[in-house]
């Protein structure tokens, strides 16, 4: 029976961040097309507005006006959606690395926990399918965002895992270090290591079950 669960991180760890066309060139190339003419890299300075927390459309709707504002933006909502979704489709994903995850099922449960707005829930799915996640839980669904201790505490309490039967798998150092004040299992690694990620894997599930 199986009583170990891998949580996995999306970004930089099937979909790509660092090779390819990645969502900080998406990200440009978004604003560009809504008629920004700025220089700064927009993914940089968009942490105010905290994407990946906001819930529903109509929320977004509000924070778009407030973007378009500071930005000088010329499409309406409706159109930045649009926008949005057709270049994002563009970002290169990690198969490979995809195709493990599932291929754990057999062994433990596995789910994601990331970072992501309303918007990339449709690319997610496409690229990993959900369906065949034990357990998924998104930023924007939770009004939380790593590496805040609160989401990661809000996780754990819909676990029936203890924290040393939870494997986590993240590319940034902040969130491993929030999910070690937890006492889950960590590694930080990139998609572009899987022989690292299967490491740690296999290490994991070797470890005895603890049952407190």
């Amino acid at each position: 029976m199986k009583k170990k669960l891998i949580l996995f991180d999306w970004g930089n760890i099937v979909e790509s961040h660092t090779t390819g066309y990645t969502c900080y060139d998406a990200y440009n190339d978004l604003f560009y097309e809504c008629g920004y003419k700025g220089e700064e890299t927009i993914f940089n300075v968009l942490g105010k507005y905290k994407l990946s927390c906001i819930k529903t459309n109509e929320e977004f709707s509000k924070t778009y006006k407030l973007m378009a504002k500071e930005f000088k933006l010329n499409k309406t909502y409706d159109e930045f959606v649009k926008i949005y979704k057709k270049v994002f489709s563009r970002i290169d994903y990690y198969k490979e690395v995809a195709d493990y995850e599932i291929s754990l099922k057999d062994k433990c449960y596995i789910g994601i926990l990331s970072d992501l707005n309303i918007f990339d829930k449709e690319r997610l799915d496409k690229q990993v399918n959900l369906s065949l996640y034990d357990y998924v839980f998104l930023s924007y669904e939770m009004g939380l965002k790593k590496p805040s201790i609160e989401i990661f505490n809000a996780v754990q309490k819909q676990l029936p895992f203890t924290p040393n039967n939870i494997l986590f798998i993240d590319d940034r150092k902040d969130n491993i270090e929030s999910a070690k004040k937890l006492r889950w299992n960590t590694c930080q690694a990139t998609g572009l290591e899987l022989d690292k990620i299967k490491l740690s894997v296999d290490k994991f599930l070797s470890i005895e079950i603890e049952k407190k």
